[in-house]
């Protein structure tokens, strides 16, 4: 787990490229604090290079990837540069550094992420006749690249972001996980690729033109969209978009980008008659193996527990399954409060295992609020990102390297209230009037307006969708000339046809990729490799979607598969929960406490984005919200305003 950098130039440079280069690589110190490397390739061929944070063991190997020589004497001219932040999580030796290559140097990598099933391919490999140095599963893509070419990524079982330079073929071959966990960012002109794990350390780069994307900003304010699109906020700063390669050619800077993996959408069928005992009995195993392949690690691996299903499988499996030994389980708790869910976690804690609470308060989010905000290079949606921050702080405290975590369990078992609304309209254009009318029936409560007046209309399923659609309240704070010139419709409909279409809508490239880059950020911020088994495992992800919707809700109840393929590693606490929280802080609460500071904001630089007037006439409304539903829009508004200020833009 790492930072990943580097520069491909068309044109030979010499000192300005290396203070580039070195200088995404202090940028990106906090992803990889045990060591730095770079690499590289000018007029008189290529070389490896130190820099500060480099050990004495690694400057002082024989490896043919590492160098005693450092950056700072690097005086040739150059056009293709690598630099890498190494956090060690396996193979801790001097063989773990990087930028690595292969024996005969033609091929040089510099990775960020972890192949879960390196072990195996590794086996593989070596059976084909490739040699390894390393107990590293960096060495494992070099010689799969080898092997494979391209059609390696179908082989990796994880989580990954990588850049390969082919001299022989003169190809940067670059390459990001299928869903997402881990970032990969470029720029790219008639000059210049650059490419960085954070967009932070590509905008302040003396040949980058950027600025802010209005169309982006709009997306953000209006639809709740943050990095729907290939751009984001920052202008001219791309995404490798997940499940997607890219290759340049180092000569004629030709770039070519295409997808090579995409969730099943035909298979459906294969599991229609499946009874549900068998499909559960199959996830558990799944589950259980997505779990195991994620303790393979060189340092302490502990987890997050939130108390709900999806964090209680992972520390179910972990203490009963897999005979953890006394793992460090981590929780953000907010005592006496709605949001506070530690009676659930406590739960899963008297199974065993250490438990580390944080207990994030109002204060403590106006004191970090700047950092939490660089940290994660963009405006914030909502204030549970800051319990996630402070939940990685605390395992940087308690010295635990990496943490397992239950992300993308809602998106890929159904675990959110809308996911209900899909799932009833599947039923009804199925005919399934029997089952919808129970289903509805068992639903545990009104949880909001539309489904209040949903449940009221009972078989009427069509009423739901022709209630009138709730007036967005940004229509009234935002410049109008603004909203006319960059509105659009959001990405995310409001009905789907069937559950799996809305679940497959939300786990590629929207929804899922959102949170998973606020857990990138979090963690790496302090150190922390975050694994996530429901967002990576591609066994278990591919098995689950090939299962038709309607067999993953039941009885009223949605995550049922996962709900029963856990149930024996889950105490009944949580099973039998029926109140899906989600990742909640008190919200509303933090801004009626924070209000006097918040008064004192200059809002000049975002006043082109908002009606004056009517900010003015709404700021006690919308600063100092009155109910317990969180205000996004309050404090998407004060974030981008501070976001603005942090990036000097």
């Amino acid at each position: 787990m790492c930072g990943i950098a580097g520069i491909i130039s068309r044109r030979f440079l010499k000192h300005e490229f290396v203070s580039a280069l070195k200088q995404m690589g202090d940028t990106l110190h906090h992803r990889g604090p045990d060591d730095e490397g770079f690499f590289l390739s000018g007029r008189n061929g290529f070389s490896f290079f130190s820099g500060v944070d480099t050990p004495e063991n690694v400057r002082l190997s024989n490896i043919i990837y590492t160098s005693e020589k450092d950056i700072s004497v690097a005086d040739d001219e150059y056009k293709i540069g690598f630099s890498h932040r190494r956090l060690s999580i396996l193979d801790l030796s001097e063989r773990g550094h990087q930028p690595m290559c292969d024996e005969q140097q033609k091929v040089f990598i510099t990775y960020n992420g972890e192949i879960y099933n390196y072990r195996e391919l590794r086996d593989e490999l070596i059976k084909l006749g490739f040699h390894f140095s390393s107990q590293t599963d960096t060495e494992v893509i070099i010689n799969a690249y080898k092997a494979w070419g391209k059609k390696c990524l179908s082989r990796f079982n994880g989580m990954w972001s990588f850049v390969i330079y082919d001299v022989e073929k003169k190809e940067i071959f670059a390459a990001r996980d299928r869903f997402g966990v881990k970032p990969f960012y470029y720029y790219f002109d008639e000059a210049f690729f650059c490419f960085a794990s954070e967009i932070k350390a590509l905008v302040h780069l003396p040949f980058v033109k950027t600025g802010i994307n209005q169309q982006a900003v709009c997306d953000f304010l209006l639809n709740d969209e943050l990095e729907f699109s290939t751009q984001g906020l920052f202008q001219n700063v791309l995404e490798l978009f997940p499940a997607h390669l890219l290759v340049l050619n180092t000569e004629t800077f030709a770039l070519n980008i295409e997808r090579y993996y995409e969730l099943n959408k035909e298979e459906e069928k294969s599991f229609l008659n499946y009874d549900d005992q068998s499909l559960i009995d199959e996830i558990q195993s799944k589950l259980i193996q997505s779990i195991r392949l994620r303790l393979r690690a060189d340092v302490p691996v502990g987890a997050c527990v939130s108390g709900g299903i999806d964090s209680g499988v992972i520390a179910g499996v972990l203490l009963s399954e897999l005979k953890t030994v006394s793992p460090d389980f981590f929780s953000a708790v907010f005592p006496g409060n709605k949001a506070d869910e530690s009676v659930f976690a406590q739960a899963v804690i008297q199974q065993g295992g250490t438990w580390n609470c944080v207990e994030p308060d109002a204060e403590g989010l106006w004191k970090d609020l700047d950092e939490l905000i660089y940290s994660q290079d963009t405006p914030l949606w909502s204030s549970s990102t800051y319990a996630q921050y402070l939940v990685m702080k605390k395992s940087k405290e308690k010295k635990v390297k990496v943490l397992l975590d239950g992300q993308g369990g809602d998106e890929l078992f159904a675990g959110y209230v809308p996911y209900f609304l899909s799932f009833w309209n599947e039923l009804r254009r199925q005919g399934n009037a029997n089952r919808l009318k129970s289903e509805m029936n068992l639903f545990p409560g009104a949880i909001n307006f539309r489904l209040r007046e949903f449940i009221k209309s009972k078989t009427d399923v069509k009423a739901l969708f022709s209630l009138k659609k709730i007036k967005n309240p940004a229509l009234r704070i935002l410049n109008n000339d603004f909203i006319s010139e960059y509105h659009r419709q959001p990405t995310l409909r409001r009905q789907y046809n069937s559950l799996n279409e809305h679940l497959r809508a939300e786990f590629c490239n929207t929804r899922l990729k959102l949170f998973l880059k606020c857990e990138d950020r979090c963690s790496m911020w302090h150190s922390v490799e975050s694994r996530t088994p429901f967002a990576d495992d591609i066994d278990l992800i591919s098995f689950i979607f090939k299962i038709p919707g309607n067999k993953k809700m039941k009885n009223g109840s949605s995550k049922y598969l996962l709900r029963e393929a856990g149930k024996k590693f889950l105490p009944e606490k949580i099973y039998s929960r029926r109140d899906k929280m989600g990742y909640l802080t008190p919200h509303n609460q933090w801004l009626n406490s924070l209000f006097t500071m918040v008064r004192e904001e200059d809002f000049t630089g975002i006043m082109p984005y908002l009606n004056p007037g009517q900010f003015e006439k709404q700021f006690q409304r919308l600063f100092s919200p009155a109910g317990e539903t969180e205000h996004f829009l309050a404090f998407k508004i004060l974030t981008f305003n501070k976001w603005k200020r942090v990036f000097q833009l």
